[in-house]
């Protein structure tokens, strides 16, 4: 028997013999504290991504003046992998979520291969919150424009993994020259200006691209494998 333990019972035994039954604490006992402190954690980062949301909102940008809807985010609030894609399509400006149309259902294929999945374990968001005129690519004005809240973004999820889909995300978020092609499947130490950490981040082709080009789905696959395996070394859990 430990020498904490015997005087313990020590001590039990001594208030016994004056015919004390009970004990009142000075302050209550926390039976569901690391539940509470979940609860919190995601009242806080809710409120933090309303406060956000105001703030692009009232952004002066023309895209919003021919947009149905201002698309934000989809998936888990507290999760360790963050997806980024480019902006909005037709489908995704018609429903108001990011990765909805074709190209999300080729995203959720993807995702889905690695244990992944937007209603489980992953937080999708776009560069640009609302819709190009005909889907055409964001121009640099518009990337720099909305770089900032996207970094603000990025900080309030805190993911431990940034899975950038596409040119646009890829070389906003990682400061690259040169293309996808030349750098997809490499992992990457992203600095946010609001953390004090580094994220892991890649670079993966985006899904609207593959739909167009199927050949290279191959390389995407094996990138995604790369993702699998950085998950389980990480230890995170999906």
């Amino acid at each position: 028997m430990s020498n904490i333990r015997k005087n313990s019972l020590s001590i039990l035994n001594y208030y016994k013999s004056f015919g004390v039954e009970s004990h009142i604490q000075n302050t209550p006992r926390i039976r569901f504290k690391n539940y509470n402190d979940q609860k919190n954690q995601k009242k806080t980062i809710h409120g933090k991504l309303t406060e956000l949301k105001k703030k692009i909102i009232n952004v002066d940008c023309k895209l919003k003046l021919n947009s149905k809807n201002f698309v934000f985010y989809d998936g888990i609030l507290r999760s360790d992998i963050m997806i980024i894609g480019e902006a909005p399509g037709f489908e995704e400006d018609k429903v108001g979520k990011p990765f909805v149309g074709a190209a999300g259902k080729k995203l959720d294929e993807m995702i889905n291969a690695i244990g992944l999945d937007r209603k489980n374990n992953v937080y999708i968001t776009n560069i640009i919150p609302w819709r190009p005129t005909n889907n055409r690519t964001p121009t640099e004005n518009e990337i720099n424009l909305f770089l900032p809240y996207v970094e603000e973004h990025i900080s309030i999820i805190s993911p431990k993994i940034l899975l950038l889909f596409g040119n646009v995300a890829s070389k906003s978020l990682l400061n690259l020259n040169e293309g996808i092609t030349k750098h997809r499947g490499k992992w990457f130490n992203y600095n946010n200006p609001f953390l004090n950490k580094k994220i892991f981040a890649t670079c993966i082709f985006h899904p609207s691209y593959l739909l167009r080009s199927p050949n290279k789905k191959k390389f995407a696959w094996e990138d995604l494998k790369k993702v699998k395996e950085k998950i389980t070394n990480l230890k995170i859990t999906i």
